[in-house]
């Protein structure tokens, strides 16, 4: 408001308040005056402006405040409440509130809703358009003051603001900070009345500043969403499911949510969803004065353009991380530089909104919000830079690590960098490393029971091994992985594929184990079958492993002989008792704790097939025992009463628990039990456990045609 004399600090005061339509005694009382003083304030008011009353001067200070008032949107403003109230919390208790956070988050709307709620306005100065040195002369022209020489724009400021306190909303400080930090901090030193909200990109660098970071929208996004999507096609139909994915998709960004609502009246919702991974084509549109607003790529280049070189080196290369990333991640694709230097960069990122730190108790770790990796993905390309043989060193360098410690590995240290691994997998198309990486990502999958993940990335690395041999071991371990959950269809093609690859390697007897395995795959696990293998097909699989054993190899024999078992049967699940009972001899002989289990369950099915649910029961109490089951001692305890019934379960029961404990004197009794019944290759097997009396074991007559079992211990 233009005034003939300087309008003191109270007076200013007083005409906000007059500006309100506040009566005298209203004001009185806010302002802690007498109603005769300000009285007295409204009469100096009233001659210094030249008006005839108190009604034209309210008109007067509306009008002279319009100019630099506050900026009009045409849409609603979807929530933010608990961030309306913190903003206006801070600006009770602090003369400096710095808003940060980046591009399209809603820092200016937001500013705007607070300053609009506070008694006698606010002086909204937009720093976009304006250039270095220009700051303090463009809050000079919102304030309607000019300079006088010798004195410049910012003593022109600091005057106005000493006779009239004011609230000063600076929005876009980030590409003027040095200039507007130092105009705000002269303010703050000297018109102590004055209050200011600034928003930024990047944090001020002025002493006593309440900084408060604006977040991307939680629920609220939805609610965004659909309010502007309605607003072009009221009669839009959306799952709420579809439209969170969406909003996910967009990290929360209320200008990007806002964009492509815009976009459902010629897409609709199905249409935009479709496409959120080409984010910057789709984000994109705007229109207004404000050109950065026009599209994602414009709202984020307005902060790349205030990066210097090193910094926007290290953010390009930072798009090639799909998930978090820690200082050792960053500084595997930025050697060049030490860990300091690259923590100092990250660091400047972060305070420019570009980088995200991780979540408290997480370590040190930092990510892009997606929009914003879109556009350093799209820098990394156009640079020219391939960053991707550091990258997939890095993952491959990263899983022998973990695969050191995977019994102790967290699911929290795997899951917060899996997807970049498996990304660096899919990135890696040839090569040992490419090799390394897929079958490491395998195991440490298995290990945190991603089963299907493993089994996939068991046949990536068979497509990647150096040769046919090394490719058959890992689509055979491929489809021990899928029957670990009974995909005995998966398993079944696994294997005759492992079969193949062995044949190519030139080791047709290695044939025998994958070729007898699928045999049994198709007969014990059937019911996952959407089409039962054919009986000749399976026939004819068992007669071609037969072929091709080796009988020097106790293994093929071994998996044979339970495949025949199964085969046997008259219908799938019925394997041959006495088959069943010579395929368990043949895989004690081996000394391999997974055949004696796979032949144990043909035995055990068979024996409940017959009715013999007791013996049934007793072998799946040794089964426990030799896979190391957490109930092992709770099902010996329950075998003990079946024990009473004969020497043969007796004998069972001893072997198992003394496998279990390690006590030896059971071992004894159980070699006792089997001499008494004549049970010679099972009294062979019990002595092989025994140190002292393994050599006897081995010793058994030649008629056993079999070497029993060397384990190095009783407990197993």
């Amino acid at each position: 408001m233009q005034c003939r004399e300087q309008v003191s600090a109270r007076e200013a005061e007083v005409l906000a308040a007059i500006r309100g339509h506040q009566s005298n005694a209203r004001i009185a009382a806010r302002l802690h005056l007498s109603v005769r003083t300000v009285e007295s304030h409204v009469s100096s008011l009233l001659r210094k402006a030249g008006v005839p009353d108190r009604r034209s001067l309210a008109a007067l200070a509306d009008a002279s405040a319009g100019d630099r008032g506050l900026p009009a949107y045409p849409t609603s403003f979807a929530g933010r409440a608990h961030e309306r109230a913190e903003v206006s919390a801070a600006l009770r208790d602090s003369r400096l509130v710095s808003l940060v956070g980046p591009g399209g988050v809603g820092k200016a709307r937001l500013a705007v809703e607070v300053a609009a709620d506070l008694d006698g306005g606010a002086a909204f100065v937009a720093l976009v358009p304006v250039r270095a040195g220009e700051v303090a002369r463009t809050v000079a022209q919102v304030l309607g003051v000019t300079e006088r020489p010798p004195g410049t724009p910012a003593d022109a400021v600091i005057d106005r603001l000493r006779s009239a306190p004011a609230m000063l909303v600076l929005d876009n400080c980030e590409h003027v900070i040095d200039e507007a930090g130092a105009l705000i901090a002269r303010i703050l030193r000297s018109c102590p009345h004055t209050t200011i909200l600034a928003t930024s990109r990047e944090r001020l660098a002025v002493p006593g500043q309440r900084l408060l970071v604006v977040p991307p929208l939680g629920s609220e996004a939805q609610r965004l969403f659909l309010d502007r999507a309605r607003a072009v096609g009221p009669d839009l139909l959306a799952e709420r499911a579809v439209v969170a994915r969406l909003c996910t998709a967009l990290d929360g960004m209320p200008l990007a949510i806002e964009w492509v609502a815009a976009r459902t009246a010629s897409l609709g919702v199905d249409g935009v969803h479709a496409a959120p991974d080409d984010r910057l084509r789709l984000v994109s549109g705007g229109r207004g004065p404000d050109q950065r607003h026009h599209s994602l790529a414009t709202v984020i280049g307005w902060s790349l353009d205030l990066l210097d070189d090193e910094e926007r080196v290290l953010f390009r290369r930072l798009g090639m991380f799909v998930g978090g990333f820690d200082l050792d991640a960053v500084t595997a694709l930025d050697p060049e530089c030490g860990v300091g230097a690259i923590a100092d960069l990250v660091g400047r990122l972060v305070d420019r909104s570009l980088v995200v730190p991780g979540r408290p108790g997480a370590g040190a770790r930092w990510s892009l919000p997606a929009t914003v990796r879109a556009v350093a993905r799209r820098e990394l390309a156009a640079g020219g830079e391939d960053i991707r043989p550091r990258y997939v060193r890095w993952a491959a360098d990263t899983v022998a690590r973990m695969e050191t410690r995977i019994g102790r590995l967290t699911s929290a240290e795997f899951d917060a960098v899996a997807d970049d691994l498996r990304h660096a997998r899919a990135s890696a198309t040839e090569g040992d490393t490419a090799y390394r990486l897929a079958k490491a990502l395998a195991r440490l999958s298995f290990g945190r029971g991603h089963v299907v993940a493993a089994r996939e990335h068991y046949r990536t690395a068979a497509d990647l091994a150096p040769d046919p041999a090394a490719a058959a071991g890992d689509l055979g371990t491929a489809a021990a992985v899928a029957l670990t959950v009974a995909d005995g269809e998966t398993a079944f093609g696994l294997l005759l594929a492992t079969a193949d690859r062995a044949g190519q390697a030139g080791e047709n007897a290695a044939r025998a184990v994958p070729l007898g395995s699928a045999v049994i795959t198709a007969t014990r696990f059937a019911m996952c079958f959407t089409e039962q293998v054919p009986r000749d097909r399976v026939v004819a699989l068992l007669e071609e492993a037969t072929a091709l054993t080796d009988p020097a190899d106790e293994r093929a024999p071994a998996v044979v002989a339970t495949a025949r078992a199964w085969a046997a049967g008259r219908r799938p699940l019925e394997p041959d008792l006495e088959l069943s009972r010579a395929a368990v001899a043949a895989a004690r002989r081996t000394g391999d704790a997974a055949l004696v289990l796979g032949a144990l369950d043909a035995l055990g099915t068979a024996l409940a097939n017959a009715g013999r649910l007791r013996r049934a029961h007793r072998l799946s109490d040794e089964l426990a025992v030799v896979a190391g089951l957490p109930d092992a001692a709770r099902r010996l305890a329950d075998a003990e009463p079946a024990a009473a019934e004969n020497d043969w379960a007796a004998a069972c029961l001893a072997r198992a628990t003394a496998r279990h404990t390690g006590d030896r004197r059971l071992l004894t009794e159980s070699v006792a039990r089997w001499e008494r019944i004549d049970a010679r290759f099972e009294r062979a097997v019990t002595l092989v456990l025994m140190p002292d009396r393994a050599a006897e074991g081995h010793a058994e007559p030649a008629d056993l045609k079999a070497t029993p079992p060397a384990p190095s211990s009783v407990q197993r």
